[in-house]
């Protein structure tokens, strides 16, 4: 069996796939050409403590090319920071339901946010296949567009080099031609997976089977063990009555100036270069004004 590499650092071109076991470019190499230049592969571990949400950019572009609200160039990116390749087939990915704070006046919370053991998705998405069938390599990283490609002149923001993303067939979303498209699980309404721009909260499970989920008319509950990794942003820092998320599983919250300012969140890294994870968005990530789809190399390098 093949099993596609995705991501590593330092990838160049637009899907630059490395597939396991020696096809490389779409060219067979002899197994035992491979292994005599390639060390054996290590055993592909589950995302679980090693899948990490690196950065999301959801607070829209600044006005330009003659649009003044855009955000089809929205993106979340994952990194492996252990030492095999994590797994990814069928991995989940959504946001939760729930305001990001008072967008209008009178708003009040409406999170699904005081049961630890689920949580509530508004929108939520698979990568397709089996588990070995996509692997993240150590320190690599996997990038989730709304919409891949390049967003000029809207945006300065490529996505070029994603490895997934999503689409909606009936309606005005187009379907690139060369990333593969996330399998939507649930889906709440909308041309687009338009997250919101005030602030949402991005989770990342590993693969449930549908018989767990629990969808309503506004959102689907999930197994809150199945949690691999979460990012909750709201709308600013006078907002934590609207948080989606029960403070075992995140006890914080990040948030942006405003929105469409081209701000993006990131996890912050410690003294040796490392990626905090402390379940806590507050004391985990940071606003950024250079959204950075790309995937540097954790030393920096």
């Amino acid at each position: 069996m093949h099993m596609q590499l995705i991501r590593s650092t330092g990838k160049t071109g637009r899907q630059t796939l490395l597939l396991w076991m020696g096809v490389i470019g779409g060219c067979t190499v002899p197994e035992d050409k491979v292994l005599e230049s390639e060390p054996a592969p290590v055993e592909p571990t589950s995302p679980q403590g090693k899948l990490l949400i690196e950065e999301v950019f959801y607070a829209g572009s600044p006005p330009a090319g003659g649009r003044d609200h855009y955000f089809s160039d929205q993106f979340i990116r994952l990194r492996n920071i252990g030492a095999a390749p994590v797994a990814a087939g069928g991995l989940l990915v959504g946001n939760l339901h729930g305001l990001a704070g008072e967008i209008n006046s009178g708003n009040t919370p409406n999170a699904y946010a005081e049961d630890p053991t689920r949580v509530a998705f508004s929108n939520l998405w698979r990568i397709p296949g089996a588990a070995e069938d996509y692997l993240v390599p150590p320190g690599g990283c996997l990038l989730i567009a709304q919409d891949a490609g390049q967003h000029a002149p809207y945006s300065e923001v490529d996505l070029w080099d994603a490895d997934f993303e999503t689409y909606l067939p009936g309606g005005d979303d187009v379907d690139d031609a060369v990333v593969p498209n996330l399998e939507q699980v649930f889906f709440t309404g909308g041309v687009d997976w338009l997250v919101t721009v005030f602030g949402p909260t991005m989770v990342v499970m590993a693969p449930v089977e549908d018989a767990l989920l629990e969808p309503t008319s506004w959102y689907t509950l999930a197994p809150a063990e199945a949690v691999v990794d979460t990012m909750e942003a709201l709308m600013d820092a006078e907002s934590g009555a609207f948080k989606r998320l029960h403070p075992e599983i995140d006890a914080g919250f990040i948030h942006v100036s405003g929105t469409y300012t081209g701000e993006s969140v990131r996890r912050l890294r410690d003294a040796d270069n490392r990626l905090l994870d402390t379940d806590d968005s507050t004391a985990d990530f940071v606003s950024s004004d250079q959204p950075d789809p790309g995937c540097t190399a954790l030393d920096g390098s």
